[in-house]
């Protein structure tokens, strides 16, 4: 019984750093598929993730190397944990994805949110292929927010309440990132609608309407006009967030 109890330990330290291995390089290919990696860096960032899989090859060869001829003979209580560093990433990956800030996030990032995210003002490069039309991209619009004042603009985001929010109003927000999630940015448009009513903080939404400012507590506030606002489904993580 010892020695085929003992014999199986064996097979299964020296299968179990393959397990690993297949279920990283699982997870990697996962994340680059459809560009799940956006769901928490920055695209540009990509390059970090070959650092990774180097990592993870040299890791996985030092991982295996442990369990290999005599280390294989029993319980190797380094090895073990080694193992379970492994799987801690792939556990918390798992858990977290799929969750992205939302309206609990600007409430709490944004000192104030009757205030919009800072009006830049400039004016957009001759290159820029949407200036002439229509947009859906709350970063262009906070970008070239002087470009666009008085002009029909597209948007889309989430919707933000609040708790003394007007029944006609509601904020339209989406976080920018410049890095990674962490450090991203609330970028915040006033929507004026007969409609505001209808939706509840973290809806998805398209909003349609003219561009402008208004004056909030001495400020000049980005805001639309919507002669139209209608649902969107839930976009996918890697989609729900901007890029600077």
């Amino acid at each position: 019984m010892r020695a085929t109890a003992k014999k199986h330990i064996v097979t299964f330290n020296r299968i179990l750093p393959a397990i690993i291995y297949v279920t990283w390089l699982a997870t990697y290919y996962w994340l680059l598929e459809a560009g799940r990696y956006k769901a928490f860096i920055q695209p540009r960032l990509w390059p970090l993730l070959i650092l990774a899989l180097i990592l993870l090859l040299s890791y996985t060869a030092a991982f295996i190397s442990h369990f290999s001829g005599e280390s294989g003979n029993g319980f190797k209580f380094e090895g073990w944990l080694q193992a379970a560093i492994l799987l801690v990433p792939l556990i918390f990956l798992w858990a977290i994805y799929g969750q992205s800030l939302g309206s609990h996030a600007l409430a709490k990032r944004a000192l104030d949110t009757n205030r919009s995210f800072p009006i830049a003002g400039n004016s957009p490069p001759r290159s820029s292929p949407a200036m002439d039309g229509m947009t859906s991209s709350l970063l262009e619009l906070m970008t070239y927010s002087e470009h666009f004042n008085g002009k029909r603009v597209a948007a889309e985001g989430m919707v933000y309440r609040g708790g003394h929010s007007d029944r006609n109003r509601f904020k339209l927000f989406r976080f920018a990132v410049v890095c990674c999630a962490a450090d991203a940015l609330p970028l915040v448009v006033l929507v004026k609608s007969r409609d505001a009513e209808k939706f509840n903080n973290d809806d998805w939404v398209r909003v349609e309407g003219t561009f402008c400012f208004e004056t909030v507590n001495g400020r000049p506030v980005a805001s639309i006009s919507a002669d139209s606002v209608r649902s969107l489904p839930l976009p996918p993580p890697e989609k729900r967030y901007l890029f600077f």
